[in-house]
């Protein structure tokens, strides 16, 4: 699991999100250590365990600090490995880069290059100093109410309470209209598709959002996010009954 000790993300930079950052699977595990030490295993038990030592900082020294004004969501590490011991060094002994951002309290994209890293590119969820990458599905609207979106997000976190296979964030405001409602998927990886006809079979028990087609393969190329959800804006939650 990740070890981030994740609080109100608005109080916090990418400095502060990434330190002391440990992301594992069964597999393999990454520990960006303070004081800018790098540790890394790939577990393997028919060939024996690969272990890789260095170092990591923030690459670009403005982007993720708080003092310097600018957006403190955003920010770029670079790891530099200095040592490799184990059968996986030819493939695992490499310098990358991660551009990170903060999409929630809880949420986190990471662009990793080369993509296949130790700490590979995709949607991570984080909480109680832990966090997993996860498919990250992200709600968008240019005017749906808030209330509607809030409820919209409320409810795709509570129907993942039970699988936790997502993190579930509100996007930026979208530019031009969203159109009708509908549901778009990366091709990044198979769980692009796979969670978006989860996603769909959820929305479809809300009956005032009307019937929505099938999830697509998205247009957009080298996406971050899983599975987009386009919420029309003219999508309003049913009047409460008194």
């Amino acid at each position: 699991m990740i070890s981030i000790l994740v609080s109100s993300l608005l109080a916090v930079s990418v400095q502060d999100f990434v330190e002391g950052a440990e992301v594992g699977t069964a597999e393999a595990y990454v520990a960006l250590e303070s004081k800018g030490r790098y540790h890394a295993e790939k577990v393997d038990k028919a060939k024996g365990n690969t272990v890789l030592k260095g170092t990591w900082k923030m690459k670009d020294i403005g982007a993720g600090i708080k003092e310097n004004g600018l957006d403190q969501k955003l920010g770029k590490v670079e790891v530099k490995i200095a040592s490799c011991t184990g059968p996986a060094c030819k493939d695992l002994k490499k310098d990358y880069t991660l551009d990170v951002e903060l999409q929630a309290e809880r949420a986190m994209t990471v662009r990793s290059t080369p993509p296949d890293s130790m700490f590979p590119s995709g949607s991570y969820y984080c909480r109680y100093q832990g966090c997993e990458k996860r498919s990250g599905v992200e709600l968008l609207s240019k005017d749906a109410k808030p209330r509607t979106m809030n409820y919209l997000l409320d409810f795709m976190i509570d129907q993942n309470r039970k699988r936790d296979v997502t993190v579930v964030w509100w996007g930026k405001k979208l530019t031009g209209d969203a159109g009708k409602t509908r549901i778009e998927y990366c091709p990044r990886e198979d769980r692009g598709k796979k969670t978006a006809e989860l996603v769909a079979q959820d929305l479809a028990t809300l009956a005032w959002l009307g019937k929505l087609d099938a999830p697509v393969e998205t247009a957009e190329k080298d996406c971050l996010w899983d599975v987009r959800v386009y919420v029309a804006d003219d999508t309003a939650l049913p009047e409460k009954k008194r």
